[in-house]
């Protein structure tokens, strides 16, 4: 598209972002025009290069002084430390020349007064957050709420969060269809990068006890995440994580009270009508491999925000439904952020 995007950000969100516009497309699905981040600009270059989880990338990875050069592509780099107070616009003013449409703000850290501030200064047009940003002007889930997007009142968007793009699409098939009186969410969710490889400190002392040795129990925002955009399910969901030593895919299981008596094949009906259809992009109904289960694993690079595990869906009293969800938490969700950048770059 010949929309101008940046990416402020470059953790592991950030990244894959910038690593599937590139998949999905040789010279990128979005025209990306400047990268900030922190880091000095070799790092990130060696970052997306030597990728420890997904492995080194299907294109060129090169840097000048100034520029990622990706598949030949040339992006400018901007390094900055947004934790200085004393720099305005987060040091992000020489953006301004460059005449950005959108910026894609995977810092997970940012205020919603900076960003109004970048809008302001015309620094940007549209900024599209990869957390549930306090204040911001919608929460966007591809495929169940994106038409509710308004290019007059939405500027500052949220992509929502990986759990809510994988929670979101289930939750709209079973409360459209049946209706949910109550679900319970427990994750099984990958370390992240805050936490430590040796006890130390943090700001939640749980997540600094070493990862590799713990499952470490902790809150999740996956039940706000959903009724941000469903907010008929408000008061109805509750959730819970558990951080796990492994190196990518979260795993969901769904415990819900429905509204109405059901069956197992009226719910193996429903998924695989979605996943044919409407959801075909983002729900994959999938029963194994030769009558054997997968594990987290074998769905690393899978795009879709949501993998119901068919084989272990359960029904008791029928209204008692158990479902079991994967998804790989980064590629899944950057598929659903850049489908979510394509629908704000509609309005240019």
């Amino acid at each position: 598209m010949n929309i101008s995007v940046g990416i402020v950000g470059l953790g592991r969100v950030g990244r894959s972002v910038l690593r599937t516009n590139f998949l999905q497309k040789d010279n990128g699905r979005f025209n990306i025009k400047v990268l900030s981040d922190v880091m000095p600009i070799s790092q990130v270059a060696y970052l997306i290069e030597h990728d420890s989880t997904y492995g080194k990338p299907p294109f060129s990875v090169d840097c000048d002084n100034e520029n990622l050069i990706i598949s030949g592509n040339k992006i400018r780099y901007v390094q900055v430390d947004r934790r200085k107070s004393h720099q305005e616009n987060n040091g992000l003013n020489e953006l301004i020349d460059l005449k950005i449409d959108i910026l894609v703000n995977a810092t997970g850290t940012a205020q919603i007064k900076d960003l109004r501030n970048l809008i302001d200064k015309q620094i940007t047009k549209k900024i599209l957050c990869s957390w549930n940003i306090n204040g911001g002007d919608i929460s966007l889930a591809y495929g169940v709420n994106e038409q509710q997007y308004d290019t007059n009142q939405h500027h500052i968007v949220s992509a929502s969060t990986c759990t809510g793009n994988a929670m979101a699409p289930l939750a709209y098939i079973l409360d459209k269809h049946i209706g949910i009186d109550y679900a319970r969410i427990t994750t099984i969710h990958p370390a992240l990068s805050d936490q430590h490889l040796l006890d130390g400190f943090h700001k939640h002392s749980h997540l600094g006890r070493t990862t590799a040795a713990s499952i470490i129990p902790t809150k999740t925002n996956v039940a706000d995440s959903t009724t941000l955009i469903l907010p008929g399910l408000k008061g109805k969901l509750d959730s819970f994580s558990y951080r796990v030593p492994t190196e990518i895919v979260s795993a969901m299981d769904v415990s819900t009270t429905l509204t109405r008596e059901t069956s197992i094949e009226e719910i193996t009906d429903l998924l695989n009508q979605y996943a044919s259809d409407k959801f075909s992009k983002i729900l994959h109904c999938d029963y194994g491999k030769w009558g054997h289960e997968k594990v987290s694993i074998d769905y690393i690079g899978t795009q879709f925000s949501t993998i119901v595990l068919m084989n272990h869906l359960s029904l008791i009293n029928q209204r008692q439904l158990g479902i079991s969800i994967m998804h790989d938490n980064e590629r899944g969700y950057s598929c659903r952020a850049l489908d979510i950048l394509g629908i704000l770059a509609k309005s240019f």
